[in-house]
C-alpha cells in the first residue's frame, strides 16, 4: 500500500525521532504534541519539513498514533503519566508503542526480596500490561526474543551518514553513556572500573560525553569531538541497538564492545569491524590501552570497516521500508 500517513506523536527521544522523520520524509507527515518531559530545541535541530507541532490530540485527524515507553515506566514517572493519558484518550486510530528499553530494571524493586530474575519478570509483566493490545516495536531482534520481552516487532534504526564527521583520529577513548540512572541496564559498574584501571594503570583517561547533539552549546562540538575520537567504548549488553554507538560507527571510530550485546551475531565481526571484549574491566582496560598505543593504526582501519558496515546496515532506506511495512499492516488491520 505505502500511502502517505498522518502520524500523531509527541516529543520523547528526540534523536530517535529525528532519524524517523528523516527516513520517512516524503512518505509520512508527523504531528508532534510538545509535553512537559521533553521539548524540541530548534537551535540544536532544525525542524524537518514533515514535522508539525500541535497543542493537543485531535480525533478523526490522523491515521495512526505513536506512543513511547521504557522499563522506567514501572515507576509512576512523567513518562508513564503521558503514556497512560494518551493511551486512554486515543481510541479512534491504531496505536504503535515504541518500547525503547528491556526488562532490566532491578533497581525498581530493590526493597523487595525478589531475585534478579524475578525482578525482570515483574518488570516485563508490568510493561506488557501497559502496552496491552497496542502494536509494540523494539529496536533489536534480541529485544523481541524470549531473552528480553518475548514480543514485539524489531525495527532497527537507520541514520543519515552525512550527519556525522569522520575526522583525523586522536588517540583517546570516548563514551556517550550517561553517568547516572539504570546502572545495571547500562553495566555502569564495568564502565567505572574500566575508567579507574585505564587511569591508574595506563595513564589514559576515559572521556565521558558532556554534550551531545541536543545539549551543550553546539551540535558541531559533539560531532567534532566524536569524529576525532579513535575509540568508542560501549559496556552495555542488555540494551537494544545503541544509537550513540551507531553515531560513533558513522564517525569512523573503532568500537570496543562488551560481548553478548544485542544482535551482534547479525553484523559484528571481531577485529574486522569491531573489537569484542569480555565483561572484565582489567581485560577491557588492557585492550583499550593497546589500541591507543601500538595498535593505533589497526584501530583506524577497524574503524573504517566499521563505518562501511554501519552505512550498509543502519541505512535510512532500510529503516524507511521497515516502518512502511509496519504502518501498512497496522493501518490496514
Amino acid at each position: 500500500m505505502n500511502k502517505k500517513y498522518k502520524i500523531f506523536d509527541y516529543t520523547w527521544h528526540i534523536p530517535h525521532q529525528y532519524d524517523l522523520l528523516y527516513a520517512l520524509k516524503g512518505d509520512c507527515e508527523f504531528y508532534f504534541c510538545l509535553n512537559i518531559q521533553y521539548s524540541w530545541d530548534m537551535t540544536k535541530r532544525p525542524k524537518p519539513q514533515n514535522l508539525n507541532f500541535v497543542p493537543y490530540y485531535e480525533p478523526q485527524t490522523y491515521d495512526v498514533a505513536i506512543l513511547h515507553i521504557d522499563q522506567s515506566c514501572v515507576l509512576n514517572n512523567k513518562k508513564k503519566l503521558i503514556y497512560n493519558q494518551l493511551n486512554a484518550l486515543i481510541n479512534d486510530v491504531p496505536k504503535i508503542v515504541l518500547n525503547h528499553g528491556t526488562p532490566v530494571f532491578p533497581e525498581a524493586y530493590e526493597h523487595t526480596n525478589l531475585s534478579i530474575k524475578e525482578r525482570e519478570e515483574k518488570c516485563r509483566t508490568a510493561i506488557m500490561e501497559l502496552i496491552g493490545n497496542n502494536t509494540m516495536i523494539v529496536n533489536s531482534h534480541t529485544a523481541a526474543s524470549e531473552k528480553e520481552w518475548g514480543a514485539g516487532i524489531p525495527v532497527i534504526h537507520g541514520m543519515n551518514p552525512d550527519d556525522w564527521w569522520d575526522l583525523p583520529k586522536e588517540p583517546r577513548v570516548f563514551t556517550a553513556l550517561s553517568t547516572w540512572g539504570l546502572d545495571i541496564y547500562y553495566n555502569r559498574a564495568c564502565l567505572v572500573a574500566v575508567s579507574e584501571y585505564l587511569d591508574e594503570v595506563y595513564g589514559y583517561p576515559l572521556s565521558y560525553a558532556k554534550i551531545n547533539v541536543d545539549t551543550g552549546n553546539s551540535p558541531e562540538d559533539y560531532k567534532n569531538y566524536l569524529g576525532r575520537s579513535l575509540l568508542y567504548f560501549d559496556p552495555s549488553y542488555r540494551t537494544p541497538m545503541n544509537r550513540a554507538r551507531t553515531e560513533a560507527f558513522l564517525s569512523g571510530c573503532c568500537i570496543i564492545q562488551v560481548e553478548g550485546a544485542h544482535d551482534l551475531e547479525r553484523w559484528a565481526i571481531h577485529k574486522e569491524n569491531i573489537i569484542l571484549v569480555p565483561d572484565n574491566p582489567i581485560t577491557i582496560a588492557k585492550t583499550i590501552a593497546y589500541y591507543l598505543g601500538p595498535g593505533y593504526q589497526e584501530a583506524v582501519e577497524i574503524g573504517q570497516r566499521g563505518k562501511k558496515m554501519a552505512i550498509e546496515t543502519f541505512s535510512p532506506a532500510k529503516y524507511r521500508q521497515q516502518w512502511l511495512t509496519v504502518l501498512d499492516q497496522v493501518v490496514s488491520n
